[in-house]
């Protein structure tokens, strides 16, 4: 395929790249440019997608097009309007925290979405990619994507990273206690491989997926799991949550289960998909991060 990549300059966007590479796709990407990625068999297009007249610098055509970077309505349509059919069927990378809060249910992808604005820049990002899953219902051949926690090499959140530093420079970690809460973790490489799955298989044409497989992680197994990912030994300092809000302590994950959601993963996996044993991925996340 000619796959059409907007976006892609930091961690999920590398890991689509190589695996469409890998498979043997040709790859185009359209960004601002602010990070050239310098890969061999990529074209790279500077440009805003708020600018129509950026956008038209793009003049091949595409058998899809995975956008990584829409947050506001019209984004997609944006883009949409200018290239028209020549950007194939459209695969749009949304987040699972575009379903509504609170329910206490599963949430599969019949589940309602979020319309309550919380406030701050994550109330319009939840917002934002809630009426882009909207928008794109209407604009032709689609796919959306609805990953949970992205783990992995070169992430730049502050998730994984948080305890790799507490490892590599004091040899511990501190852990919540007591602590009900729990979250879904998922490899940068399998979304990236539902990515390209979702540009040609007619199993996710006009479908959304929630890119989990629904193991439910809490903070005494995600100790465990960086055990045995990360090569170095250290010490469990537990703290109680009172301690750890007194000292902002830098928790990257829901401490109580009122703050967790519970994603129905079923899906992604009834189409054949499989996942990344975790402690697989997590040791691949901790050699990048020693070594980088």
């Amino acid at each position: 395929m000619n796959i059409l990549l907007i976006g892609g300059s930091y961690f999920l966007g590398p890991s689509i790249i190589e695996t469409a590479l890998g498979d043997g796709h040709k790859v185009t990407v359209f960004n601002r440019g602010n990070r050239p990625l310098n890969m061999d068999g990529v074209t790279e297009i500077k440009g805003d997608r708020t600018v129509p007249g950026d956008l038209k610098k793009i003049e091949d055509s595409f058998d899809a097009c995975i956008d990584l970077c829409a947050y506001e309505k019209g984004d997609i349509e944006r883009v949409k309007s200018v290239l028209s059919e020549r950007t194939g069927r459209y695969v749009f990378i949304s987040t699972v925290d575009v379903y509504e809060r609170g329910t206490g249910k599963k949430l599969d992808e019949s589940s309602e979405l979020e319309t309550r604005d919380y406030g701050g820049e994550a109330g319009a990002y939840i917002l934002g990619k809630a009426a882009l899953e909207r928008e794109i219902a209407t604009l032709g051949d689609h796919s959306v994507l609805r990953p949970s926690v992205i783990y992995g090499p070169g992430n730049y959140a502050p998730r994984e990273n948080i305890y790799f530093k507490w490892i590599s420079a004091a040899g511990q970690i501190l852990e919540p206690s007591p602590s009900d809460g729990f979250f879904q973790p998922v490899y940068v490489g399998d979304v990236a491989r539902a990515a390209i799955r979702a540009c040609s298989d007619d199993a996710f044409l006009n479908r959304a997926f929630n890119v989990t497989d629904g193991r439910h992680v809490n903070y005494e197994d995600f100790t465990e799991i960086l055990r045995r990912a990360c090569d170095k030994p250290f010490e469990v300092i537990k703290i109680t949550p009172e301690e750890a809000f007194a000292g902002q302590v830098p928790f990257p994950f829901p401490i109580t289960k009122s703050e967790s959601e519970d994603y129905d993963g079923s899906a992604l996996t009834g189409t054949g998909f499989e996942f990344t044993d975790i402690y697989e991925g997590m040791s691949n996340a901790w050699r990048q991060y020693v070594h980088s």
